[in-house]
């Protein structure tokens, strides 16, 4: 028996079904484990309810939801099958596209996590491998991760800095007003701040001379609003350029007091020269004299250096004679070396 929905449902007549089983309703799609299940119900005479994919007449696929139960008499000897047949089709292609969507998302979410990962430990590498102290805080100034640098040069540890406000690391010693001020003033208005110069002294490594550089994160995103701090200790570096600074200085004035003498007695040469005195001793004086006036030009020039570094240089313009500069170097040279062959072409004017 069938009704005239599932001949609708199938397309076949009823002539065409009564008397076959219904497994032509898979057509060559017999690799389902539905079948099987169906199968065993009816060898064990139990009822079942599965979800099956079905072909009508012309060849289109349908999901068929079938409810089977045995029928029995009053003996209860089983002597049918009724089977109760649902078209499911659109709801299992909802499902089937929910389910499709699903591991996509799941895909996509795994894809994206493990992005997440690999972007984490390549911004981990950078911060390590940077030749400087480096720190990354969040917008509350907390600290989030510290570089190697930073833990080895102010001697702390990871777990007394990750998680900590910047302002209590160390107990308190970075605790800093012109920290402050730069991180919550400036950084603010100016982004990112570069080479802001910090002095504080450390009680358990002494004072040290920072220059800082912060910048926040601006862009859209899960970094949105960190903050990164790197940290030069230049310290030592500003010792030995102060040392360099005073060698400079004190050179520079030793040596510029002998000079003076010199050039003192060589104009006195230049003035008491004897009338009678022959033309090359005139010559040698005027050039002794001209070496001397350039050595103390070496010296001042080196005081210049000096004044630079210190900030205390003083700029005055004046006509510079490019063509004496290249004859008076070339005079030099040949006086230098008079006993080579040596030929020197210069050209001036």
């Amino acid at each position: 028996y069938c009704n005239p929905a599932f001949e609708e449902m199938s397309g076949y007549t009823r002539n065409e079904i009564i008397g076959h089983n219904c497994r032509f309703l898979q057509g060559k799609d017999r690799r389902q484990e539905q079948r099987q299940i169906i199968a065993d119900a009816i060898s064990n005479g139990e009822s079942c309810n599965v979800e099956i994919r079905n072909y009508t007449k012309d060849g289109r696929l349908f999901w068929n939801e079938l409810y089977i139960s045995p029928v029995k008499d009053n003996a209860g000897q089983i002597t049918n099958f009724i089977g109760i047949q649902n078209d499911v089709t659109t709801r299992k292609k909802s499902q089937l596209e929910l389910e499709l969507t699903q591991q996509e998302t799941e895909k996509k979410v795994v894809e994206r996590t493990k992005m997440l990962s690999e972007s984490q430990e390549y911004l981990r590498s950078i911060v390590e491998t940077i030749r400087e102290s480096l720190i990354v805080m969040d917008k509350d100034y907390k600290v989030l991760s510290a570089n190697n640098h930073f833990l080895n040069t102010f001697k702390v540890s990871l777990n007394e800095t990750k998680g900590k406000l910047l302002y209590d690391l160390g107990n308190g010693q970075w605790d800093i007003p012109e920290l402050r001020t730069m991180m919550e003033e400036i950084l603010p208005t100016n982004n990112p701040v570069l080479d802001y110069e910090v002095e504080h002294d450390f009680p358990h490594i002494g004072t040290k001379l920072m220059l800082l550089n912060a910048h926040r994160i601006e862009l859209e995103g899960s970094y949105k609003d960190w903050i990164l701090l790197a940290i030069e200790d230049i310290t030592e570096r500003r010792a030995i350029q102060q040392r360099k600074d005073d060698f400079l200085s004190i050179a520079s004035h030793e040596l510029k007091t002998p000079l003076t003498t010199v050039v003192g007695y060589m104009q006195m040469m230049d003035r008491m020269m004897p009338e009678n005195a022959s033309d090359k001793f005139k010559g040698i004086v005027e050039k002794t004299a001209k070496y001397v006036q350039r050595l103390n030009q070496l010296l001042n020039e080196l005081l210049d250096v000096s004044r630079i570094q210190t900030g205390n240089i003083e700029l005055h313009r004046e006509a510079f004679d490019f063509d004496k500069m290249v004859a008076d170097t070339i005079e030099g040279i040949r006086t230098a070396s008079p006993k080579r062959k040596i030929e020197l072409i210069g050209m001036v004017g």
